[in-house]
Protein backbone atom coordinates (compact mmCIF):
# COMPACT_ATOMS: atom_id res chain seq x y z
CA UNK A 1 0.00 0.00 0.00
CA UNK A 2 1.37 3.44 -0.44
CA UNK A 3 3.07 5.82 2.21
CA UNK A 4 0.01 8.17 1.50
CA UNK A 5 -3.40 7.17 0.79
CA UNK A 6 -5.86 8.95 -1.16
CA UNK A 7 -8.71 9.37 0.86
CA UNK A 8 -11.09 10.71 -2.31
CA UNK A 9 -10.31 7.53 -4.01
CA UNK A 10 -12.95 5.82 -0.92
CA UNK A 11 -15.67 8.59 -1.70
CA UNK A 12 -15.30 7.90 -5.24
CA UNK A 13 -16.13 4.46 -4.47
CA UNK A 14 -19.06 5.02 -1.81
CA UNK A 15 -20.86 6.55 -4.83
CA UNK A 16 -20.59 3.98 -7.39
CA UNK A 17 -21.05 1.22 -4.46
CA UNK A 18 -24.62 2.88 -3.32
CA UNK A 19 -25.36 4.32 -7.48
CA UNK A 20 -24.28 0.32 -8.64
CA UNK A 21 -23.62 2.56 -11.78
CA UNK A 22 -20.27 4.39 -12.83
CA UNK A 23 -22.27 6.81 -15.18
CA UNK A 24 -24.54 7.80 -12.22
CA UNK A 25 -21.86 8.13 -10.00
CA UNK A 26 -19.97 10.41 -12.14
CA UNK A 27 -23.21 12.29 -12.41
CA UNK A 28 -23.47 12.61 -9.37
CA UNK A 29 -19.77 13.64 -8.20
CA UNK A 30 -19.28 16.02 -11.40
CA UNK A 31 -16.48 13.41 -12.94
CA UNK A 32 -16.56 12.02 -16.18
CA UNK A 33 -16.99 8.35 -17.08
CA UNK A 34 -13.10 7.81 -17.15
CA UNK A 35 -11.85 9.30 -14.59
CA UNK A 36 -14.07 7.93 -12.05
CA UNK A 37 -13.00 4.38 -13.66
CA UNK A 38 -9.33 4.89 -13.48
CA UNK A 39 -10.00 6.18 -9.55
CA UNK A 40 -11.41 2.40 -9.29
CA UNK A 41 -8.62 0.78 -10.80
CA UNK A 42 -5.83 2.95 -8.82
CA UNK A 43 -8.64 1.95 -5.47
CA UNK A 44 -8.35 -1.70 -6.53
CA UNK A 45 -4.73 -2.09 -7.14
CA UNK A 46 -3.44 0.19 -3.73
CA UNK A 47 -6.27 -2.52 -1.74
CA UNK A 48 -5.24 -5.49 -3.86
CA UNK A 49 -8.45 -7.06 -4.11
CA UNK A 50 -11.34 -6.95 -6.48
CA UNK A 51 -14.55 -4.40 -6.11
CA UNK A 52 -16.79 -4.40 -8.84
CA UNK A 53 -17.89 -7.11 -11.48
CA UNK A 54 -19.90 -6.82 -14.52
CA UNK A 55 -23.61 -7.95 -14.43
CA UNK A 56 -25.56 -7.50 -16.72
CA UNK A 57 -26.00 -3.69 -17.80
CA UNK A 58 -24.59 -2.60 -14.33
CA UNK A 59 -22.03 -3.81 -11.90
CA UNK A 60 -22.01 -5.74 -8.83
CA UNK A 61 -20.50 -5.25 -6.14
CA UNK A 62 -17.81 -8.18 -4.40
CA UNK A 63 -17.83 -9.44 -1.55
CA UNK A 64 -14.59 -7.31 -0.24
CA UNK A 65 -16.37 -4.38 -1.89
CA UNK A 66 -19.28 -4.81 0.62
CA UNK A 67 -16.58 -5.32 3.48
CA UNK A 68 -15.54 -2.15 2.60
CA UNK A 69 -18.59 -0.03 2.45
CA UNK A 70 -20.07 -1.18 5.48
CA UNK A 71 -17.00 -0.70 7.34
CA UNK A 72 -16.37 2.85 5.95
CA UNK A 73 -20.12 4.38 5.44
CA UNK A 74 -20.77 4.97 9.31
CA UNK A 75 -16.75 7.19 9.43
CA UNK A 76 -17.70 8.99 6.01
CA UNK A 77 -21.47 10.01 7.29
CA UNK A 78 -19.88 11.20 10.71
CA UNK A 79 -16.93 13.31 9.17
CA UNK A 80 -19.77 14.73 6.53
CA UNK A 81 -21.97 16.03 8.91
CA UNK A 82 -19.44 17.31 11.35
CA UNK A 83 -18.12 19.23 8.62
CA UNK A 84 -22.09 20.40 7.71
CA UNK A 85 -22.63 21.27 11.63
CA UNK A 86 -19.46 23.54 11.39
CA UNK A 87 -20.01 25.15 8.05
CA UNK A 88 -23.60 25.94 9.59
CA UNK A 89 -26.73 27.39 7.54
CA UNK A 90 -27.96 30.85 7.54
CA UNK A 91 -31.38 31.36 5.84
CA UNK A 92 -30.16 34.84 4.58
CA UNK A 93 -27.43 33.24 2.40
CA UNK A 94 -29.38 32.69 -1.00
CA UNK A 95 -30.55 29.06 -1.32
CA UNK A 96 -32.97 27.25 -3.66
CA UNK A 97 -33.94 24.14 -2.82
CA UNK A 98 -36.31 21.82 -4.91
CA UNK A 99 -39.18 19.63 -3.32
CA UNK A 100 -40.98 16.89 -5.38
CA UNK A 101 -44.58 16.67 -3.98
CA UNK A 102 -48.34 15.07 -5.42
CA UNK A 103 -50.53 17.92 -6.58
CA UNK A 104 -52.76 17.93 -3.29
CA UNK A 105 -49.35 19.17 -1.19
CA UNK A 106 -48.61 21.32 -4.05
CA UNK A 107 -51.69 22.99 -3.96
CA UNK A 108 -51.44 23.31 -0.14
CA UNK A 109 -47.70 24.19 0.24
CA UNK A 110 -46.79 26.68 -2.74
CA UNK A 111 -49.29 29.71 -1.28
CA UNK A 112 -48.31 29.40 2.11
CA UNK A 113 -44.50 28.99 1.09
CA UNK A 114 -45.06 32.31 -1.06
CA UNK A 115 -46.58 33.84 1.69
CA UNK A 116 -44.76 32.92 4.41
CA UNK A 117 -42.49 36.20 5.66
CA UNK A 118 -39.53 33.83 7.29
CA UNK A 119 -38.09 32.16 4.48
CA UNK A 120 -34.77 34.77 4.62
CA UNK A 121 -33.37 34.51 0.90
CA UNK A 122 -33.97 30.45 0.65
CA UNK A 123 -36.50 29.51 -2.41
CA UNK A 124 -38.55 26.22 -2.34
CA UNK A 125 -39.45 24.89 -5.57
CA UNK A 126 -41.87 22.55 -5.60
CA UNK A 127 -42.15 19.70 -8.91
CA UNK A 128 -44.59 17.09 -9.42
CA UNK A 129 -43.65 13.99 -8.33
CA UNK A 130 -42.34 11.58 -11.27
CA UNK A 131 -44.30 8.35 -12.72
CA UNK A 132 -41.78 6.39 -11.99
CA UNK A 133 -40.65 5.30 -8.79
CA UNK A 134 -36.67 4.65 -9.94
CA UNK A 135 -36.81 7.93 -11.46
CA UNK A 136 -37.71 9.62 -8.04
CA UNK A 137 -35.30 7.86 -6.02
CA UNK A 138 -32.59 8.51 -9.35
CA UNK A 139 -33.25 11.94 -8.45
CA UNK A 140 -32.66 11.80 -4.62
CA UNK A 141 -30.08 9.94 -4.73
CA UNK A 142 -28.16 12.32 -7.37
CA UNK A 143 -29.19 15.29 -5.37
CA UNK A 144 -30.99 17.00 -8.04
CA UNK A 145 -34.08 17.13 -5.59
CA UNK A 146 -33.74 17.73 -1.70
CA UNK A 147 -36.61 15.56 -0.67
CA UNK A 148 -40.17 14.23 -1.54
CA UNK A 149 -43.77 14.46 -0.17
CA UNK A 150 -45.86 11.83 -1.67
CA UNK A 151 -47.99 8.93 -0.59
CA UNK A 152 -46.36 5.47 0.18
CA UNK A 153 -42.77 5.41 0.62
CA UNK A 154 -39.12 4.23 -0.86
CA UNK A 155 -38.45 1.08 -0.94
CA UNK A 156 -35.01 1.22 0.31
CA UNK A 157 -32.87 1.30 3.57
CA UNK A 158 -30.88 4.60 2.09
CA UNK A 159 -33.96 6.65 2.33
CA UNK A 160 -35.73 8.53 5.44
CA UNK A 161 -39.79 8.54 5.43
CA UNK A 162 -41.53 10.79 8.09
CA UNK A 163 -45.05 11.59 8.70
CA UNK A 164 -45.78 14.89 7.26
CA UNK A 165 -49.94 14.89 6.35
CA UNK A 166 -53.19 13.14 6.48
CA UNK A 167 -56.95 13.92 5.06
CA UNK A 168 -59.50 12.05 3.73
CA UNK A 169 -60.77 11.52 0.57
CA UNK A 170 -64.08 13.63 -0.67
CA UNK A 171 -66.57 12.77 -3.17
CA UNK A 172 -67.78 15.84 -5.38
CA UNK A 173 -70.78 16.32 -8.01
CA UNK A 174 -72.59 19.03 -9.42
CA UNK A 175 -74.28 21.59 -6.82
CA UNK A 176 -77.22 21.11 -9.80
CA UNK A 177 -76.88 17.54 -10.14
CA UNK A 178 -80.33 16.06 -11.17
CA UNK A 179 -80.38 12.73 -8.33
CA UNK A 180 -77.92 13.74 -5.69
CA UNK A 181 -78.27 16.65 -3.23
CA UNK A 182 -76.79 16.54 0.22
CA UNK A 183 -75.76 12.99 0.65
CA UNK A 184 -75.07 10.30 -1.89
CA UNK A 185 -75.93 6.51 -1.56
CA UNK A 186 -74.65 3.32 -2.30
CA UNK A 187 -77.14 2.57 -5.04
CA UNK A 188 -76.42 6.07 -6.35
CA UNK A 189 -72.47 5.55 -6.24
CA UNK A 190 -72.55 3.05 -8.45
CA UNK A 191 -75.56 3.93 -11.10
CA UNK A 192 -73.74 6.93 -11.69
CA UNK A 193 -70.80 7.72 -14.09
CA UNK A 194 -67.61 8.39 -12.89
CA UNK A 195 -64.74 10.70 -13.62
CA UNK A 196 -61.31 9.19 -12.12
CA UNK A 197 -57.51 10.04 -11.93
CA UNK A 198 -54.77 8.02 -11.60
CA UNK A 199 -51.95 8.37 -8.84
CA UNK A 200 -48.51 9.31 -9.63
CA UNK A 201 -45.93 6.74 -9.05
CA UNK A 202 -48.32 3.58 -9.30
CA UNK A 203 -51.77 2.27 -11.71
CA UNK A 204 -54.13 3.05 -8.71
CA UNK A 205 -57.45 5.51 -8.92
CA UNK A 206 -57.46 7.59 -5.83
CA UNK A 207 -60.59 5.43 -5.00
CA UNK A 208 -58.60 2.34 -5.68
CA UNK A 209 -55.73 3.62 -2.72
CA UNK A 210 -58.36 4.41 -0.18
CA UNK A 211 -60.82 2.33 -0.72
CA UNK A 212 -61.09 -0.28 2.55
CA UNK A 213 -63.39 -2.49 1.00
CA UNK A 214 -63.83 -5.11 -2.03
CA UNK A 215 -65.15 -2.72 -4.78
CA UNK A 216 -67.75 -3.40 -7.10
CA UNK A 217 -67.15 -1.93 -10.99
CA UNK A 218 -67.67 1.27 -11.84
CA UNK A 219 -69.17 3.26 -14.65
CA UNK A 220 -66.58 5.19 -15.62
CA UNK A 221 -66.41 8.16 -18.50
CA UNK A 222 -63.05 8.71 -18.34
CA UNK A 223 -59.61 9.03 -16.48
CA UNK A 224 -57.39 12.14 -16.05
CA UNK A 225 -54.01 12.45 -14.71
CA UNK A 226 -55.33 15.75 -12.21
CA UNK A 227 -57.31 15.94 -9.34
CA UNK A 228 -58.10 19.71 -10.37
CA UNK A 229 -58.75 18.34 -14.03
CA UNK A 230 -61.17 15.70 -12.67
CA UNK A 231 -63.35 18.51 -10.53
CA UNK A 232 -63.29 21.01 -13.69
CA UNK A 233 -64.82 17.87 -15.92
CA UNK A 234 -67.10 16.95 -12.82
CA UNK A 235 -68.71 20.77 -12.77
CA UNK A 236 -69.36 20.46 -16.13
CA UNK A 237 -71.60 16.84 -16.25
CA UNK A 238 -73.66 14.46 -13.90
CA UNK A 239 -70.70 12.57 -13.05
CA UNK A 240 -69.29 12.02 -9.78
CA UNK A 241 -65.31 11.83 -8.70
CA UNK A 242 -62.87 10.87 -5.92
CA UNK A 243 -60.41 13.79 -4.66
CA UNK A 244 -58.76 14.82 -1.52
CA UNK A 245 -60.44 17.21 0.74
CA UNK A 246 -57.76 19.24 1.02
CA UNK A 247 -58.41 19.62 -2.96
CA UNK A 248 -62.04 20.04 -2.99
CA UNK A 249 -61.58 22.29 -0.21
CA UNK A 250 -60.05 24.93 -2.22
CA UNK A 251 -62.04 24.60 -5.55
CA UNK A 252 -65.05 23.26 -4.63
CA UNK A 253 -66.92 26.56 -4.12
CA UNK A 254 -65.28 28.34 -7.78
CA UNK A 255 -66.72 25.33 -9.42
CA UNK A 256 -70.00 24.62 -8.43
CA UNK A 257 -69.38 21.69 -6.53
CA UNK A 258 -71.01 19.55 -3.57
CA UNK A 259 -68.60 17.71 -1.23
CA UNK A 260 -69.89 14.58 0.16
CA UNK A 261 -68.81 11.75 1.75
CA UNK A 262 -68.42 8.66 -0.06
CA UNK A 263 -70.67 5.95 0.83
CA UNK A 264 -67.79 3.12 0.93
CA UNK A 265 -65.41 1.83 3.40
CA UNK A 266 -62.19 3.64 2.96
CA UNK A 267 -58.77 4.73 5.02
CA UNK A 268 -57.23 8.35 5.27
CA UNK A 269 -54.59 9.74 2.35
CA UNK A 270 -51.33 9.55 4.24
CA UNK A 271 -48.68 11.67 2.68
CA UNK A 272 -45.09 10.94 3.75
CA UNK A 273 -41.66 13.44 3.26
CA UNK A 274 -39.29 11.39 2.08
CA UNK A 275 -35.77 12.27 2.02
CA UNK A 276 -31.73 10.49 1.55
CA UNK A 277 -30.17 9.37 4.89
CA UNK A 278 -27.13 11.10 3.79
CA UNK A 279 -28.91 14.49 4.47
CA UNK A 280 -30.42 13.32 7.66
CA UNK A 281 -28.58 16.00 9.72
CA UNK A 282 -27.34 18.35 6.79
CA UNK A 283 -28.39 21.81 8.67
CA UNK A 284 -29.97 23.05 5.16
CA UNK A 285 -31.66 20.14 4.90
CA UNK A 286 -33.21 19.97 8.64
CA UNK A 287 -34.01 23.53 7.86
CA UNK A 288 -36.31 22.75 4.74
CA UNK A 289 -38.34 19.64 6.66
CA UNK A 290 -38.58 21.77 9.69
CA UNK A 291 -40.12 25.25 7.37
CA UNK A 292 -42.46 22.99 5.68
CA UNK A 293 -44.03 20.28 8.89
CA UNK A 294 -44.28 24.22 10.58
CA UNK A 295 -46.14 25.69 7.48
CA UNK A 296 -48.22 22.71 7.25
CA UNK A 297 -48.77 22.37 10.82
CA UNK A 298 -50.44 26.02 10.76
Amino acid sequence: MENRFDFNLLVIFLEVYQQRSITLAADSLGLTQPGVSYALKRLQKTLGVELFVREGRGISPTLSAIQLANQISPAYSTVTDAISNVSGFDKQTPRSFLVHVNESMMNLLLPLTLQDTDMGNCEIEFRLTPDSEDELLQQLNLQKADLAIDIGSLPSQSYNSEFFFQEEATLVCSKDHPRIQGAVTRQQFYEEKHITSKLRRGDLTVLEYIADEVMSERKVSCECSSLVSLMGLVSESDCLGITSTSIANKYSEKLGLQCLTPPIKSKPVVHNMMWHKRNEFHPAHIWLRHKLTSLIAN
